[in-house]
């Protein structure tokens, strides 16, 4: 009997072992799965809001602005680039909250348009190397973590109209804004930069997701398996070798009349009919003497 629990025992432990293997194969395969995953998606949905944000910039500043400073209309969101995209922001965060959108500025007219640190840091980046025309980089805006691409917004002598003094700029800028902020750009000088980010999941949120839905179908299917196995060993195997243990054992005893009867064409039948052999054998001689 210890022998057969000794045979069950190692077919187990190989099928454990080979349980275990495979999680610590495949649970850092997830992981990386998951986290390429995670970024993937992120990139795309943030080349498509960069795309359009850039849009309304380059709609406001090509399409809308011009004809109204010839017409000497100055109304904010609509020759301002910054404004609108505010404004449009303001509108898109209703129907998508996970994103961001923001034109951030260290010296702005509207004092919402103020850096968070991470924005902030964009500022330094693209004032420290003005040959860099996009920074994309992760960080957290108000606790969420964020993949965050930016543009940095260069003044331009169109934007001396606004900014240069409140004793030159507009009555409706003036009056909207205040004296306070927003003003003396320096011509060709980075004041501000677009900000588009997209919400990062949680890696290893994903990837705990996905590894407990491994772990579990692993479990199940060697768990199904063990069984299986567990029960071809006995009725393949450890049954047989039984039968012919206690067939041996009764021969050694003298009793040699119980013909040993296992129809296989295995190892197991070619050992039973070698004992099979043994017992007629030994009985004929027994009927000799």
């Amino acid at each position: 009997m210890k022998k057969n629990t000794s045979i069950r025992r190692q077919f187990n432990i190989v099928l454990i072992s080979l349980y275990l293997l495979s999680l610590l194969i495949t649970l850092p395969l997830v992981y990386y799965t998951a986290s390429k995953e995670v970024y993937d998606s992120a990139n795309k949905e943030l080349s498509l809001l960069v795309d359009m944000v850039q849009s309304i910039r380059t709609y406001i500043r090509k399409d809308v602005r011009p004809t109204l400073l010839e017409k000497n209309i100055i109304l904010p969101p609509a020759v301002s680039s910054t404004v609108a995209t505010r404004h449009v922001a303001g509108h898109f965060k209703k129907l998508q909250p996970s994103y961001y959108i923001k034109t951030a500025s260290d010296n702005p007219l509207n004092s919402d348009n103020l850096p968070l640190p991470l924005e902030q840091k964009i500022l330094d980046i693209f004032r420290a190397d003005r040959s860099k025309k996009v920074v994309d980089i992760e960080g957290l805006i108000k606790g969420q973590r964020y993949l965050v691409s930016s543009r940095p917004s260069v003044s331009k002598k169109s934007c001396n109209l606004c900014h240069n003094s409140p004793d030159t700029a507009p009555k409706a800028i003036v009056d909207g804004y205040g004296k306070s902020s927003g003003y003396g750009y320096e011509i060709g000088k980075v004041v501000g930069v677009s900000v588009v980010g997209v919400p990062l999941e949680n890696v290893s949120t994903v990837a705990v997701k996905r590894g407990l839905l491994l772990v579990g179908l692993l479990t199940l299917l060697f768990t199904i398996t063990l069984i299986i196995v567990n029960l071809l060993v006995k009725k393949k195997i450890l049954n047989p070798l039984e039968s012919v243990s206690e067939s041996a054992q009764a021969i050694s005893r003298g009793s040699i009349d119980q013909a040993i009867k296992i129809n296989s064409d295995d190892e197991i039948g070619q050992l039973a009919r070698s004992v099979e052999l043994l017992r007629r054998s030994l009985k004929k001689v027994m009927e000799r003497l």
